[in-house]
């Protein structure tokens, strides 16, 4: 049973006008923030508006972010319109849980922070300090998302109590990074600086906030801002996280690709969205909706997506990621053997249709309902910073010894090989671009990665769902480089317009 169990909490206000009550007690935003016991349930609350099932990362942001990547195909006609760019602003299944879900955690954490601010607690004041940072944290991270999907956003810093603050225009790109890079560094500032407890097992500290400031770096460093002097702030962040390495205050790299991605919380983990089957609603669908058909309960696993079969022979045969992330073989739960490659023989359930892709084996559970699954959802491990400091300094120094080596540790962590010496620095580039793609599939770093390196017309190009299973042959057009805002939220406010093309 998870430790850490997010709490959904909601404040309603009354009004009465005819009525003659006499009131006792009374919850409220103003008296509900007396302590620090009341604060996190408050800040917990946050983590409520990403966690849901059938929400953020089942339904969302795999449709928007994974299914855009050149190794994944699909038979789900609602996923298949993000790999091949037919989708619209009318998309009512993946579009309004990603946007809706951010900005409810936002909403919740800027009231978070307006109250704490305000306030001193008699005892434990340092925890009201945490849990403002901790809320920061969170903001910045939800905007980070949301400005590398949609580009300019509103940003709303404040509880929203008139119609006027909940229709606020859209901010300039560079002023969003300009407030995530502030909340950041206030995170980064008054975060804990050890490893959390067991009893908050999966929140941020201090290194978190280090790690996402320079993510954020080399992201500006890319498209579409493209500034070049975000880079070398990058390479000293993450260089601090790599100073941290295996100490109370850092992240590591464990001996086993698969207990970095089985294992919830554990050393290599820097965040990731907890799940649990222990309170209602809090579980995750994704095992069900994109794994193998039949593998675990008669009628359990959609394969809404799978691995392309090109993908799963880049990996070397010694590559312990190929059958951690994929799945070209199992038994299913009436005993029928099945095999992507095999033939097909008396009894025996191979091969499947390859339309399908080889299932996704990255997040499992054996014992989950429809959509209750244990497996958190990973976002950030320290393999990501290792691979993202070879990146960095191979763009501002070339392929040196240096970059080749943090790129050989996650390399022969897996039982792969190290990287061909002597590469140039652009065939670096490119190696680490697909470097990534093996180690983070399903880490919902694909689409992020393929616009910031300015290649989303070059995977159009190639994408199985655009070019080959039932060709869209959708031409590159530069609006592809922003996904479009949901319609609803067009139409609910004036002062908002929609990414062009859209």
């Amino acid at each position: 049973m998870k430790n850490l169990k997010y709490i959904f909490f909601l404040f309603g206000i009354m009004a009465c006008s005819d009525l003659e009550e006499e009131v006792f007690s009374e919850i409220s935003p103003s008296n509900f923030y007396g302590n620090s016991a009341d604060a996190n349930v408050a800040v917990t609350s946050i983590y409520n508006s990403f966690n849901r099932a059938v929400g953020l990362y089942d339904f969302g942001m795999s449709s928007m972010v994974s299914c855009p990547s050149p190794k994944l195909q699909g038979r789900v006609p609602w996923r298949r319109i993000w790999a091949n760019y037919t989708t619209s602003s009318n998309d009512a299944l993946s579009l309004p849980r990603v946007w809706n879900s951010f900005y409810q955690g936002i909403f919740r954490a800027n009231t978070v922070i307006s109250e704490l601010e305000g306030r001193t607690f008699e005892e434990d004041d340092d925890k009201r300090v945490e849990y403002i940072a901790e809320a920061k944290w969170l903001r910045a991270w939800s905007y980070f998302n949301l400005v590398q999907l949609f580009g300019a956003v509103p940003l709303p810093l404040a509880p929203a109590v008139t119609i006027e603050d909940a229709q606020l225009p859209r901010t300039a790109i560079a002023d969003v990074y300009a407030q995530i890079i502030a909340d950041l560094e206030a995170a980064e500032s008054n975060l804990p600086v050890d490893k959390r407890p067991e009893s908050e097992i999966g929140r941020p500290i201090r290194a978190t906030a280090t790690f996402l400031l320079g993510k954020v770096y080399m992201t500006m460093a890319g498209l579409p801002l493209q500034d070049a002097s975000k880079m070398p702030l990058a390479q000293a962040k993450i260089q601090e996280i790599i100073n941290l390495e295996g100490t109370n205050q850092g992240y590591e790299l464990v001996a086993s690709y698969e207990d970095a991605i089985r294992v919830d919380n554990n050393a290599e983990r820097i965040f990731a969205v907890q799940q649990t089957q222990a309170v209602p609603d809090q579980g995750t669908a994704f095992s069900h909706v994109w794994g193998a058909q039949n593998r675990f309960t008669p009628g359990l696993g959609q394969f809404h997506f799978g691995f392309t079969e090109d993908f799963y022979f880049e990996f070397e045969d010694t590559d312990e990621r190929r059958d951690v992330t994929m799945l070209s073989s199992y038994v299913n739960n009436a005993g029928v053997f099945k095999d992507y490659f095999g033939t097909a023989e008396e009894g025996d359930g191979s091969p499947w249709d390859a339309r399908h892709g080889l299932f996704q084996n990255k997040y499992v559970d054996f014992d989950q309902a429809c959509c209750d699954g244990d497996p958190d959802m990973i976002i950030y491990r320290y393999s990501d910073a290792l691979l993202m400091a070879a990146e960095i300094e191979n763009t501002l120094n070339g392929p040196t010894t240096v970059a080749y080596n943090h790129l050989n540790r996650v390399r022969l962590r897996a039982n792969a090989s190290e990287a061909p010496a002597g590469m140039s620095q652009a065939e670096f580039a490119e190696y680490i671009y697909e470097e990534r793609f093996k180690e983070l599939s399903l880490e919902f770093q694909e689409l992020f990665d393929i616009r910031r390196l300015g290649k989303v017309e070059e995977v159009l190009a190639m994408h199985p769902e655009n070019i080959t299973w039932q060709p869209a042959n959708t031409p590159y057009n530069p609006n592809f480089d922003l996904s479009p805002l949901p319609i609803s939220e067009i139409n609910a406010n004036p002062n908002l317009e929609q990414n062009p093309g859209w």
